[in-house]
């Protein structure tokens, strides 16, 4: 063959095997957002969802020279819909990054599908204790709070704070289950006594076959973890029964969160949560975050938006590091594991044995005029214990 045309032919064919590989690297990062828009907790997955398009609008519609894109989709809070969703996410959408969800029995649910597809997993909400355990993963990262930091560091100050009697009162899924079960150890340690429990349905909308059971066990305080229309309804109709303000009622933040709290009115008054985020609590951070919930989202912050910006953060701070190639979950996940993020919450980490984070919790009141959190104690870094179950 000729000098000349062999060196054409050569480079014309090293263009062409080029070509696919630069058009690869050069496609928008596909980032999957696996949230409830549908049904019961619509509102939780809007919410979360803003928090994370606030994060994608400081960086703009590239991340270190490339675009990326959202492909939502919408689990309803049912594990089989997530299950569903997932999968084409990954193998229809061919997304590089999940984000998502809020229920824990979808959090389960999808788990062996994302870890399997060795996709990044970032889960803004879901508290299944599971992920924190046995089935913890080098590609999953937490950023609410496990059930066991949700229930079990209240549990000795609420027998401090309300008396050495409890009942438990949760929904009859993963997340109450967990949290109830905690909160009984960890105050029953502190020296106290759980005189009754009670899980109704998600998606109750009656209470009061539950209370009599609950005003004759005469407790000084009652943990209650509910969320959405259920929380509205169990916080109202306990103060319509009567039950309050003798008996304290302390939760997770969901019971009471910013989403339910105008609903709920003064039933809510004098109620404890704790929670990982305050809108009251006066940081830096936090007082930019306020005002740009409100300007740019037309949102009032809260918990769910809190974990969705902060998901933004580390996913594009992780792709800026790894120069825009989000093609290795495990290279991204190296990265996250390392992260100390300034969020609106205060210092967030993540624990190297299990990915769940490490962050300051707030003890709060309801306060009325104007009605609101108040807190009244801060719980310094805390971390979902270590049981040895979780191999990452």
């Amino acid at each position: 063959m000729h000098r000349r045309r062999f060196l054409t032919t050569a480079a014309a064919g090293i263009a062409g095997g080029l070509a696919p590989a630069v058009a690869r690297a050069q496609a928008p990062i596909k980032i999957g957002v696996l949230l409830p828009f549908s049904k019961a907790f619509a509102v939780l997955g809007d919410n979360t969802l803003a928090g994370f398009t606030l994060g994608a609008r400081e960086v703009g519609p590239e991340v270190a020279g490339r675009k990326y894109t959202i492909v939502k989709e919408d689990d309803t809070a049912d594990p089989s819909v997530g299950v569903s969703k997932v999968r084409k996410l990954i193998d229809k959408d061919e997304v590089d990054v999940i984000v998502g969800t809020i229920h824990s029995g979808v959090a389960a649910a999808i788990r062996n599908p994302i870890v399997e597809a060795r996709r990044l997993w970032l889960n803004p909400i879901a508290t299944n204790d599971l992920l924190a355990e046995q089935g913890c993963s080098r590609y999953h990262f937490r950023f609410s709070a496990s059930g066991w930091q949700s229930s079990a560091p209240m549990a000795p100050w609420a027998k401090r704070k309300a008396g050495e009697r409890a009942y438990l009162c949760a929904f009859n899924f993963a997340f109450g289950q967990q949290t109830a079960a905690h909160f009984r150890k960890a105050f029953e340690a502190a020296g106290g006594k759980v005189v009754g429990e009670s899980f109704p349905p998600f998606g109750t909308t009656n209470y009061a076959p539950y209370f009599p059971a609950i005003k004759d066990a005469q407790p000084h305080v009652v943990f209650a973890n509910f969320a959405g229309p259920d929380a509205v309804a169990f916080v109202k109709q306990f103060a319509e029964f009567g039950l309050s303000p003798g008996v304290k009622i302390v939760a997770p933040s969901n019971l009471v969160s910013e989403d339910v709290l105008p609903a709920q009115g003064p039933a809510a008054v004098g109620i404890y949560s704790n929670s990982y985020y305050t809108p009251s609590h006066d940081i830096p951070k936090n007082r930019w975050f306020l005002k740009a919930c409100r300007e740019q989202v037309g949102k009032e912050a809260d918990h769910f938006l809190c974990a969705g910006y902060d998901v933004a953060q580390a996913l594009f701070g992780a792709l800026r590091e790894t120069k825009g190639d989000a093609s290795s979950g495990e290279r991204l996940a190296k990265v996250i594991e390392g992260m100390t993020i300034d969020s609106p919450r205060g210092r967030l980490r993540f624990d190297p044995k299990n990915h769940n984070p490490i962050q300051d919790v707030h003890m709060r009141v309801v306060q009325a005029s104007p009605l609101r959190h108040v807190v009244v104690d801060i719980l310094k870094d805390v971390a979902h214990p270590d049981t040895g179950a979780c191999k990452l």
